[in-house]
């Protein structure tokens, strides 16, 4: 079974075994023998050249790791009308961040702290051991550590809750670089419905304003950005409509006139 299994290509594992429930790709990856980076790595380059190339890519990414085979690829025969569904569903996900954007902003700093636990979970942080240190002007401090290292190295995280599109700019990033030692971390992480500014996000880099880099524990930014880019990813405060699109099959009319 998997000497067949190892034969196939990943668009054609999916499309047999990823149509009615989604999979995750390390699954996918045991199935076909190869490694589970490969696979991710695979199915990052298809959904770049799809969005290159203006068509449905082979999958869809329906939560945290798992992918589920696309349906709508197989219509892509006809170009002209897949571009146009595309560019339709394009302009309602575009609605949709823009909605998402005004509602985070009317959170009060409790529902942000909890969509900052959302966002963390959905990054491969232990979030079930996160720990509440601190909160003040709008900012929840939380200590938690990433899944893949085992949960050694502790990690400060600053939740900033801001008006819509408020600003942050270095001096919070230096705030949150200072406050690593006495949690023990070696890293900080941003979360925040703001924008940050270039200052602090060089700041962040661990640039001076002469731009020299120096060595300096990192601080991750997580904007509103981001925190938009992995809601719509892993679907989470968003419904998925599914669409479907009915092609003219031109076989069936062949095999019709053959029989004439």
């Amino acid at each position: 079974m998997a000497d067949k299994a190892s034969k196939l290509t990943l668009r054609e594992w999916l499309a047999q075994h990823a149509r009615a429930e989604p999979v995750h790709y390390r699954d996918i990856a045991e199935a076909l023998e190869r490694d589970p980076a490969s696979v991710s790595a695979s199915l990052s380059i298809e959904g770049k050249q799809a969005l290159e190339d203006n068509r449905p890519a082979y999958f869809q990414r329906v939560g945290p790791g798992l992918y589920q085979y696309n349906d709508l690829c197989e219509g892509a025969v006809d170009e002209e009308l897949i571009s146009e569904v595309s560019a339709r569903a394009a302009d309602f996900n575009r609605a949709t961040r823009r909605e998402l954007r005004h509602e985070i902003a009317k959170l009060d700093i409790d529902g942000f702290t909890d969509l900052a636990r959302i966002v963390l979970l959905n990054v491969r942080a232990r979030i079930e051991e996160a720990v509440e240190v601190d909160q003040y002007n709008s900012t929840v401090v939380i200590i938690t550590s990433w899944r893949d290292d085992g949960g050694h190295s502790p990690v400060v995280v600053y939740a900033k809750k801001c008006d819509y599109d408020g600003k942050i700019g270095s001096d919070l990033i230096r705030e949150i670089r200072g406050s690593l030692p006495t949690h023990g971390a070696n890293q900080g992480v941003l979360i925040t419905n703001g924008i940050v500014t270039n200052e602090g996000k060089q700041e962040a880099l661990g640039y001076t304003s002469r731009d020299i880099k120096v060595s300096v524990p990192p601080v991750h930014i997580m904007d509103i950005e981001i925190i938009l880019n992995v809601l719509m990813e892993s679907q989470t405060g968003v419904r998925a409509k599914d669409v479907k699109v009915l092609l003219l099959d031109h076989e069936f009319f062949k095999r019709l006139r053959r029989s004439s």
